[in-house]
């Protein structure tokens, strides 16, 4: 009897540790100047994150813990610092993955960055280095037809790829799904010809399937989809991986990413925990998951902070190293730049947020000054890292505008496109981002150079943007816009949101839609006759990248106190405000600029809702007759 309730109270007692991370970016040696990280000591730098810290907690929590141990990870493991740009070549965020013994991990939208064949290029060169993870993507949807994913599909049947996975550990069987959400799919730019199927459905017929055939005890999902705070949902949160959460009993618990949330307590949705390590290396979830009858219930949850008081692996420093010089030989000396110079520094945090401007506008100010353009603009989202007080090396710089792959070559990063627009599409492209930053959130916050915007949000969406002034901030913004279709303006963007332009028709419903074109004003399709070429006297087009824009921009301050590197300013003309809101209720400015599309629609809304009323009132007469 004594033998039989012991094996009862272990049964009961058994537990799952899951020890998590997301949204590594490429970000190996943690944020902060790089010149301040030193990972083999402690105590001595501020800086937050580094793959040898995380690897050396990794380390440690496992030996912590009182079961069996799995590492997953959420996705996005590339794309965000200078690492990525040699990753096709070296696999090495794989690498350091298989040497830190991951599990699985999942595939977010930077995978494909690097399009397809890319990501095939970081999967085999991984595979003939240390080694390569198993990847678990479940609603990945390779095409049948079109061999630009081909090289994928043969990674797929040799099991590098997988579309679920059992493991089986101290007598658990645990099955995992990995899927890539709706959410990470719509702001891939590389993907096809790869899709992905409906991510709820997929996760549905993929648990049952682990569960009820494979036999798994527990089923955990790796997704990049995200999270966000919903004042509206009883939980007060929402997103994709809340929805799984909800919707698919089958999963004991959701491993998530994409929206880079540090939770410090899991989302608990009808008893499954939904967690998320933040982004970028800067911390280790730990969800201790209890046998609880035939299910599982939360016995715990850490979210470590990564940071100096962590003694960092030797090993995965030394690898890291040696990464940093593949960097300099192959990316940068060519470009007559090496990983650990100089270039300029700050001696304040230089912030993303909207009421910090300083940074945004010199990312703006630097693509205008490169295209020699009216006007330059971007989404706060393609700003990928802010500066911190110290020296700035390139590597650190590099950070700032990292994303993307050329459009007539193959090199890292997005290149530069100098078009022009009508008044008229200014004003639409203009009203596209805005409709972005307030429906879809920070990551489309407009940056602008050369020019401010007013715009008035008691106006109708598509319709808000009032003014538009030409100028600077050392002259002002004097000249106003004609925002009529005659008047031409160059503009300065990358390629990246130069691409979205195409789909501004069909998001606004037609009431907007932006043409690109050249000097002449000629309709232009092909966005590659667009690029800057940084070289004319070269053969074809040498893509002027928006990092090196940046880098040009930076460090072409003077160096105010004399130690060899330029001082980014922070203060005075460079932190206006280029963006006003300006909520007024005065006729002038809720018609100033309307277009004739907007106005037909305005005129219209009377005669729509005498329709609407009147198809109310007709439905509730039959109803009432059917009663």
């Amino acid at each position: 009897m004594r033998l039989l309730f012991g094996l009862m109270l272990t049964a009961q007692a058994e537990q799952l540790t899951i020890l998590h991370t997301n949204d590594w970016q490429s970000r190996l040696l943690g944020f902060g100047p790089n010149s301040a990280y030193s990972p083999q000591t402690i105590g001595d730098d501020d800086t937050i994150g580094g793959i040898a810290r995380l690897a050396a907690l990794i380390a440690s929590r496992r030996s912590a813990a009182a079961g069996p141990v799995v590492l997953l990870d959420g996705g996005d493991i590339t794309m965000g610092s200078l690492f990525h740009t040699v990753t096709r070549q070296t696999g090495a965020e794989l690498q350091l993955m298989y040497m830190l013994d991951y599990d699985a991990v999942t595939l977010g939208n930077h995978e494909f960055d690097f399009r397809p064949d890319g990501l095939a290029d970081m999967i085999e060169s991984a595979r003939a280095g240390a080694g390569c993870p198993p990847i678990v993507a479940t609603n990945l949807v390779l095409s049948d037809t079109h061999p630009g994913d081909d090289r994928l599909a043969a990674l797929r049947d040799a099991g590098a790829i997988r579309p679920w996975m059992l493991i089986e550990r101290d007598g658990l069987t645990i099955g995992l799904i990995g899927v890539l959400g709706e959410a990470g799919y719509e702001v891939i730019g590389q993907a096809a010809p790869v899709t992905i199927s409906d991510p709820i459905s997929t996760i549905q017929q993929t648990a049952r399937l682990l569960r009820d055939e494979k036999g798994a005890d527990v089923v955990l999902l790796m997704s990049h989809s995200g999270v966000e705070v919903d004042e509206d949902d009883p939980l007060g949160w929402g997103g994709e991986e809340v929805d799984f959460a909800r919707q698919i009993p089958e999963l004991d618990a959701v491993i998530g990413g994409h929206s880079h949330t540090p939770l410090y307590a899991p989302i608990m949705v009808e008893g499954r925990p939904v967690v998320q390590a933040g982004s970028e290396g800067r911390f280790l979830g730990e969800l201790v998951l209890e046998r609880d009858g035939t299910g599982w219930s939360v016995a715990d949850y850490t979210l470590h902070a990564v940071d100096d008081t962590i003694q960092g692996d030797p090993e995965i420093s030394s690898f890291i190293d040696g990464i940093k010089d593949i960097v300099t030989d192959t990316m940068l000396r060519p470009q007559g730049y090496t990983f650990s110079q100089p270039l300029a520094e700050t001696d304040v945090h230089l912030k993303r947020s909207f009421d910090a401007h300083a940074l945004g506008n010199h990312v703006t100010d630097a693509f205008r000054e490169a295209a020699e353009a009216d006007m330059a603009f971007t989404g706060n989202g393609t700003i990928r890292d802010e500066l911190r007080p110290g020296v700035q090396w390139v590597s650190d710089l590099f950070r700032i505008s990292s994303l993307g792959i050329g459009v007539v070559d193959e090199s890292p990063g997005y290149p530069l496109v100098k078009m022009y627009v009508t008044g008229e599409d200014l004003k639409s492209a203009l009203e596209f981002l805005l409709v972005g930053y307030q429906l879809k959130g920070d990551s489309y916050y407009p940056r602008i150079s050369g020019a401010q915007v007013t715009y008035n949000n008691h106006r109708v969406m598509f319709d808000r943007v009032v003014e538009v002034r030409f100028g600077d901030d050392a002259s002002g913004y004097s000249e106003v816009a004609e925002l009529s279709a005659e008047t031409l303006y160059s503009v300065a963007v990358t390629s990246y949101v130069a691409g979205f332009f195409p789909t501004v028709q069909e998001t606004s419903f037609g009431l907007l839609s932006v043409t690109p074109r050249d000097a002449a004003g000629q309709p232009v399709s092909d966005l590659s006759t667009l690029l800057i070429d940084a070289d004319p006297q070269a053969p074809g087009v040498q893509e002027l990248k928006a990092w090196r824009a940046l880098f040009q921009h930076l460090s072409s301050f003077p160096d105010g106190d004399g130690d060899g590197v330029a001082d980014i300013p922070h203060e005075g003309l460079v932190s206006g405000v280029r963006l006003i809101r300006s909520d007024s209720w005065a006729p002038a400015d809720l018609l100033a600029n309307t277009t004739w599309k907007m106005r037909a629609y305005l005129s219209a809304l009377p005669s729509l809702a005498g329709l609407l009323g009147g198809g109310l009132w007709w439905r509730r007469r039959r109803q009432a007759t059917r009663r």
